[in-house]
């Protein structure tokens, strides 16, 4: 895993876009299925927010969704009550998942975020000055993962543990360090609840990926949301999805709903969208 991949990504240019809509959502989902005290490691938390500019990804993400008229699903609805509260209405900024995640903590949880770049990380931890639930450290995420996750297993034993992966995947070997991260936190602590994203163009290197979790004895499950068809636009996003290992009960349920609802409203080609959910 190298330093310049992760200097090459300023997540700013793709804030609030599809793939970030689907990928906040669930994680609120998923925190709100998670009961007891938490402690949750993201690997590549990014700068905290985002200026959001006159036009960029985000007009097809969040900015689709907040002009969405009549009842919302509680789900969205609570996920764009945390965007405006940091956005504000009209948005300005966009929210990365360390703040949107953190609502959902309280004083008795942890969380850990990993950040590689120093600006990002100087601006992160602006955002969280004097909480004491959060730690926010430099260097690789996903090479740090063991280590960090062995020492939350030894000083908070009794927490619900959740790992999220979300690299920028600009460099392609990140396809193969993702499941191999997994299976590694997964040899730490076989109870981690984990929550990797990944973009889809084609889906060469996601089914890849996923083979290698098979491949690596992972048991795991896919939410995928497509809104564009591949060959609409090739080489460029036309959707994400999320890998789960140990989802809460009844998670894949609500996202399952979750996705119907959004693949229409978020549609980059008439009202077309494709949703793909597996587990192995």
């Amino acid at each position: 895993m190298n330093e310049g991949a992760g200097r090459a990504y300023e997540h700013r240019f793709h804030a609030g876009n599809v793939g970030d809509v689907l990928k906040h959502c669930a994680l609120l989902a998923a925190l709100d299925a998670t009961s007891g005290p938490k402690a949750l490691i993201e690997t590549h938390a990014g700068a905290g927010s985002y200026s959001l500019g006159p036009t960029g990804e985000w007009t097809e993400g969040i900015g689709k969704l907040v002009q969405q008229a009549g009842p919302l699903p509680p789900l969205v609805l609570r996920y764009l009550e945390r965007v405006r509260a940091y956005g504000g209405n009209p948005l300005a900024r966009y929210p990365g998942s360390p703040l949107l995640a953190a609502e959902s903590f309280s004083a008795e949880d942890h969380l850990l975020f990993f950040e590689l770049s120093s600006a990002p990380r100087a601006a992160l931890a602006g955002a969280f000055v004097r909480d004491p639930r959060v730690e926010i450290r430099g260097g690789d995420g996903l090479a740090a993962l063991p280590d960090a996750l062995s020492e939350l297993v030894g000083r908070l034993p009794n927490h619900q543990r959740w790992v999220v992966i979300d690299p920028p995947y600009a460099d392609r070997q990140e396809w193969a360090w993702v499941p191999t991260a997994i299976a590694g936190a997964l040899r730490v602590d076989p109870n981690v609840r984990i929550l990797a994203w990944y973009p889809v163009k084609s889906y060469t290197r996601p089914n890849a990926m996923m083979l290698a979790l098979e491949r690596a004895g992972v048991s795991a499950s896919v939410v995928e949301l497509l809104t564009s068809p591949l060959t609409f636009k090739k080489n460029r996003l036309n959707g994400s999805g999320l890998v789960f290992v140990h989802p809460p009960q009844g998670l894949l349920e609500t996202l399952g709903a979750l996705t119907a609802w959004l693949g229409p409203k978020l549609s980059a080609h008439g009202a077309w969208h494709a949703i793909r959910i597996q587990g192995w």
